[in-house]
């Protein structure tokens, strides 16, 4: 549910997600909103459920610290990457109250440049490379595309979530304005 209401509306929740206590807020309604249909036993609490923000290769980076993946396919950690500098206050839209069907037709079909990129360090089978920790995936959803990009760092020790963060840096590389222009001199 998060990565959708990311992507409708980018510049409202960037801004909620900015202030502790609208963060706070929204992340908890958004969890207790996906649980909704769910039966009892497997609602997860929202333990450990925290949200940092970062400059990862340039971009404002909001980092989310997920209550522990319990199976393979569950997220450790989701980062959403904004291209674009913030907007003008001014122009927030409210979020809405609930996240009805209709919306669902403002989602890309395509991945928009414009929007922010939502990854997530994934739960896999098998075993970490170095032994320590549990393995997980990169992975990146766009639109309706779920994309694996490569294996991740080792979940569940201390440093995965600055491992996760360098892995990011990685895979976007220098920031648009920052790419260098080659330029062909003749002599």
């Amino acid at each position: 549910m998060l990565p959708q209401l990311v992507w409708r509306r980018p510049e409202a929740v960037r801004h909620e997600l900015g202030d502790p206590l609208l963060a706070r807020e929204l992340l908890l309604y958004v969890w207790d909103k996906a649980a909704e249909n769910l039966a009892s036993p497997e609602r997860v609490a929202p333990r450990g459920l925290q949200l940092t923000w970062h400059r990862v290769a340039g971009r404002a980076t909001a980092l989310l610290q997920l209550p522990a993946a319990q199976a393979t396919g569950e997220a450790h950690l989701a980062a959403i990457v904004y291209e674009q500098p913030e907007a003008d206050p001014a122009s927030y839209e409210r979020v809405p109250d609930d996240l009805d069907e209709e919306a669902d037709d403002l989602l890309p079909d395509e991945p928009d440049e414009q929007l922010p990129r939502y990854f997530l360090l994934e739960a896999t089978l098998g075993r970490s490379p170095d032994e320590t920790g549990t393995p997980t995936m990169l992975g990146e959803l766009r639109g309706e595309h779920h994309r694996h990009h490569a294996p991740g760092p080792p979940a569940g020790r201390t440093d995965t979530a600055g491992r996760f963060l360098q892995a990011l840096a990685g895979l976007l590389g220098p920031p648009p304005e920052e790419v260098p222009v080659m330029r062909i001199v003749r002599g």
